[in-house]
């Protein structure tokens, strides 16, 4: 790199110079979505550049304590506690723009000699749209983020035990897209979005949601690793705000009753620039490969809430009319359904996954959903019928999506497509993650009989997802 161009520069060296980059802060995305990294100095950064800089195994085996996995176990591992390695993608390389000497680079997990590790969720992600490349096709995909945004300061919101925090807002009204309630936001949403243009995030809108303090951002689309790249970045930058602004936010799906909030994920396929979900001489403009990729989504659903349903406090949000989808269904402008199918047109046609909860790891919940399609495609798997009513309040004999975090990996467990998808090591692994989850939750404090998000929840998960 040191002799070859860089962006329009001599070389890497020449970039970093014209953008006073002195410091780079690396980062990748754990199982638990968590971004971990180091700050390293620009020696070290473009030194260790062939095979990365070294960091614990244990930064993706660990929960969300920071808990090291010892009682289960994956082959990246060394029998020992050892080091992997953080392998820059210089791709996305870029200059912090709120400090001077800082840049920032996303990386991949990699052994030490620079070999992938298949459980990076990063990787995998990678390696399924590959796949679909493989076949002939573009995949695009963006990400809605909803986040709750209180007055109050971290270490407010720690004193009081992340009770009776003053939210952002003109109105205790569960109201949505209130103008006045956006205002009370605009301050910090003004400082989130210049950073996001510091940063290059393209990103559409943002909207006063549902919940008490509740906002929605929207990302334009891009291909699905670079927009899993853009939403953790994305969510760093809301809390860093955050911080320097005395506030707090959380991500958490649920943390006050009322409305949760989601991660409800779009993507669509293409060939050669052509919309091939779109069939215009379909009386419902499906085409056949669309049917067969809603088809896979369908059949997996159940063993894909586990990744797109992460935590214990996940699952507080999967109640009847209050936005998330409780059943494996499918139809064209269905917001109560799992999959809302948007086929008026060639340019706008799409697939909104509405199931994903807010603490997802975007890199997890945009690869299980391809998997899906993947798989629909694979076996040619038919969708069951369109769902054209209202899928909340269906009688009991309607087959719910798993509702707890023990369900859901059961589910994973007996899904086959996944498992020959994703890769059976990883996905048995994830399972004894949730397994762990669960364990936890139940023997450090957790009430499984509360109806509102337990103490043990708000420490976890409050500051960290």
């Amino acid at each position: 790199m040191d002799n070859e161009p860089f962006r329009g520069e001599e070389n890497l060296e020449s970039w970093l110079d014209r953008h006073h980059v002195d410091v780079i802060r690396t980062q990748a995305t754990n199982l638990e979505g968590v971004a971990v990294g180091k700050y390293c100095n620009r020696r070290k950064f473009t030194k260790t550049l062939t095979h990365g800089h070294a960091i614990s195994d244990m930064s993706l085996a660990m929960d969300l304590a920071g808990t090291l996995h010892l009682t289960l176990w994956h082959d990246f591992r060394h029998k020992t506690l050892g080091d992997i390695a953080l392998k820059p993608d210089l791709d996305t390389l870029i200059p912090d723009g709120n400090d001077p000497n800082l840049g920032h680079c996303i990386c991949d997990f990699v052994q030490v000699d620079g070999t992938p590790i298949n459980l990076c969720p990063r990787t995998n992600l990678k390696r399924l749209v590959r796949e679909i490349a493989d076949m002939g096709y573009e995949v695009k995909a963006t990400c809605e983020l909803e986040f709750y945004l209180f007055n109050d300061s971290f270490n407010d919101a720690r004193r009081k035990k992340y009770q009776n925090l003053e939210a952002v807002g003109a109105s205790k009204l569960k109201t949505i897209y209130y103008l006045r309630n956006a205002y009370h936001a605009k301050t910090f949403m003004d400082e989130v979005t210049k950073r996001l243009d510091w940063y290059g995030i393209d990103w559409e809108g943002w909207s006063d949601e549902n919940g008490v303090g509740q906002v929605e951002l929207n990302l334009n689309p891009s291909d699905p690793v670079t927009i899993a790249d853009t939403t953790v970045r994305t969510k760093q930058v809301i809390y860093e705000v955050a911080v320097d602004f005395d506030m707090s936010v959380t991500f958490m799906a649920h943390p006050i009753p009322g409305f949760s909030s989601g991660m409800h994920m779009h993507h669509s396929l293409t060939k050669n620039g052509e919309a091939v979900f779109y069939d215009a001489d379909k009386p419902d403009n499906y085409s056949d490969l669309l049917r067969h990729w809603v088809g896979g989504m369908i059949k997996t659903m159940p063993g894909a809430v586990s990744y797109l349903c992460p935590t214990i406090n996940s699952y507080r949000r999967l109640t009847e009319f209050s936005a998330p989808p409780l059943t494996a269904t499918w139809g064209e402008e269905n917001k109560s359904c799992a999959l809302r199918l948007i086929s008026r047109s060639a340019d706008l046609t799409r697939v909104e996954h509405r199931l994903g909860a807010g603490d997802l790891n975007p890199y997890l919940g945009l690869a299980v959903i391809l998997a899906g399609g993947i798989a629909g495609l694979r076996h040619q798997i038919a969708p069951p019928d369109e769902f054209n009513h209202i899928a909340w309040g269906l009688p009991e004999s309607f087959k719910r999506l798993p509702r707890t975090i023990t369900t859901a990996a059961e589910a994973l467990g007996n899904d086959s497509y996944l498992k020959e998808i994703l890769g059976a090591p990883e996905v048995e692994y994830w399972i004894k993650t949730r397994k762990l989850e669960w364990f936890s939750f139940h023997t450090e404090g957790g009430d499984p009989d509360a109806k509102q998000p337990t103490p043990w929840e708000y420490a976890r998960y409050f500051e960290i997802v």
